[in-house]
């Protein structure tokens, strides 16, 4: 039979408005019905199960298309590799938890300041080869790869497209780390370098050899990304630091902007209507590490259209609601930066992404305490991945 369920008395976000004290009917994967408890129709003849969710906030599931968590939770500290298939598992659970539903996993490939720091003993080739086993096994969540190729990896070209043919890849970005350029510009290099102990002579001979090293570019760039687009695989450029690098990209037919550094980037970006993804990290914390774009100051402007949780999985919900309390931006907009926007960016909102009748039923439940957005039940294509029925309340922590 069937699972068929409701849940009922809870503050529903659509993509057009919030439905005070209303209802949403699943049955099976499928969200079948939504609207307002007065015109809800109970049938005692259907078997049915009715959840209350006793005032709280209904939301589609968090889609995120940039976290590098997983690395993290594979390698917390350099040198020390977990077994990938455990920590696979484990950052599931504590993504599930933060509300995501649907998660693209940001693995490297090419990107050898990031092999070398990790100290890592696993091949590139061993972890997209388990992590794509596990995310085809039992999940609580939808997981997906993005790839993120860094151009001077020219060694780890073939492998790229060998994932890609592979079945492996559903989301592609184009990296470029080089330093004097997107992220870090020259003066930031060096002060970063000689903060970490070089000597200005020993920083300025690193840029120079960063800088020299060959990458892939022209006809190689572009077989990548159309093999890419063939695919369906969504694709993001990273980094962006000039109209010029904007243009470039969009020529080869790349439609998402990852993390422009400016605010003239990420407007024209913007304007060549590309999808422009901005850190969640950086909301929460009220600006960026590096100095560069303020991302809230960017979603005000209207140039920022989604959020990735990038290095912080609890810091897109968290964002939802603080630009929701403290900028007089309408909720249902603040949520659909981190669930129907990067659904359209990545080409999966026809059946997951907002709180739609005939979508999935990827849907959580939030409460705030103390205005602090907490999930407490999730459900991934209609089945429960998580339930926290009950807080301790101070009075029966005392008595």
């Amino acid at each position: 039979m069937e699972n068929c369920f409701t849940i009922a008395n809870g503050k529903i976000v659509t993509p057009s408005s919030i439905i005070e004290n209303g209802y949403i009917s699943i049955v099976g994967k499928k969200i079948v019905a939504i609207g307002k408890m007065e015109d809800y129709d109970y049938d005692p003849n259907i078997e049915e199960d009715i959840i209350d969710a006793h005032g709280q906030y209904i939301l589609p599931g968090i889609i995120d298309i940039h976290t590098d968590a997983l690395e993290a939770e594979i390698i917390p500290r350099p040198g020390a590799d977990m077994p990938i298939n455990v920590a696979f598992r484990e950052l599931e659970r504590k993504m599930n938890g933060c509300g995501f539903t649907t998660v693209y996993h940001s693995l490297h490939l090419g990107y050898k300041t990031a092999e070398y720091g990790s100290r890592s003993k696993y091949t590139r080739q061993q972890v997209y080869d388990t992590i794509f086993k596990a995310i085809n096994g039992d999940t609580l969540i939808n997981n997906k790869i993005h790839l993120r190729f860094e151009i001077t990896g020219i060694d780890a070209y073939d492998q790229c497209i060998d994932f890609m043919n592979k079945g492996y890849i559903e989301m592609l970005s184009v990296m470029d780390h080089t330093p004097g350029q997107g992220q870090y510009t020259k003066k930031v290099f060096m002060e970063v370098s000689m903060k970490n102990g070089k000597t200005e002579a020993q920083a300025l001979e690193d840029f120079e050899e960063k800088t020299s090293r060959p990458s892939i570019k022209g006809e190689k760039m572009d077989q990548l990304i159309q093999l890419a687009l063939q695919k369906g695989i969504a694709v993001a450029s990273h980094d962006d630091d000039t109209i010029e690098k904007i243009d470039e990209m969009k020529a080869l037919g790349v439609s998402i902007c990852e993390f422009p550094i400016n605010m003239p980037t990420a407007a024209y970006a913007k304007e060549q209507n590309m999808h422009v993804i901005g850190g969640a990290s950086n909301v929460l914390r009220g600006g960026s590490l590096t100095g560069n774009l303020n991302i809230k100051e960017a979603i005000l402007n209207g140039y920022v259209t989604s959020l990735c949780s990038d290095y912080y999985p609890p810091a897109i919900l968290h964002s939802i609601f603080k630009l929701y309390f403290e900028n007089d931006i309408p909720l249902v907009d603040c949520v659909k930066l981190a669930t129907l926007h990067p659904a359209i960016a990545v080409g999966i909102d026809h059946y997951t992404g907002s709180l739609t009748i005939d979508k999935d039923a990827d849907i959580i439940l939030v409460k705030l305490i103390d205005n602090i957005p907490t999930v407490t039940k999730s459900f991934v294509k209609g089945r429960k991945t998580l339930e926290i029925p009950h807080y301790i309340s101070y009075n029966e922590k005392n008595c």
